[in-house]
């Protein structure tokens, strides 16, 4: 069984390609995998755009395939419509494969903000306080 599921961007989304996904679940076949979201195609479109990939078959005169490229809804609920042996594993993949994604996003997202500058603009406005304040003239 895989350790950890990669994220795969695909139209400006990250993605589970459902080769690794089969691997986590403990398919054998990945036709069977992709069987699977076929019948369920309607289904899974509720969580948003089923993304395929033609891939071109690897021998001359062969069958090209359709690799489905799954978001975190679609690939959670493969995993539990697979009901398989290691279905609650796969899942719980899938969740921190997107959480860890998450987290280094918001961490690249919002750096420490520039203290010096704040204190410097602080220490500006006391100043310019200080300063009207002494030479106001009493009524």
């Amino acid at each position: 069984m895989a350790t950890s599921l990669t994220l795969h961007m695909v139209n400006d989304e990250l993605r589970v390609r459902d080769l690794e996904l089969a691997t986590a679940i403990g398919y054998g076949r990945s036709a069977k995998l992709r069987d699977l979201i076929r019948r369920n195609a309607d289904e899974l479109r509720r969580y948003g755009v089923l993304a395929t990939v033609e891939k071109a078959s690897d021998t001359e005169g062969g069958r090209s395939t359709e690799e489905f490229f799954l978001n975190e809804g679609q690939a959670v609920r493969v995993a539990t419509l697979a009901d398989m042996f290691d279905t609650a594993s796969a899942c719980e993949m899938v969740v921190k494969a997107y959480a860890e994604q998450r987290r280094s996003q918001r961490s690249a997202l919002s750096p420490t903000p520039d203290l010096a500058a704040v204190l410097s603009i602080l220490q500006h406005m006391a100043e310019t306080v200080a300063y009207v304040t002494k030479h106001m003239v009493p009524r």
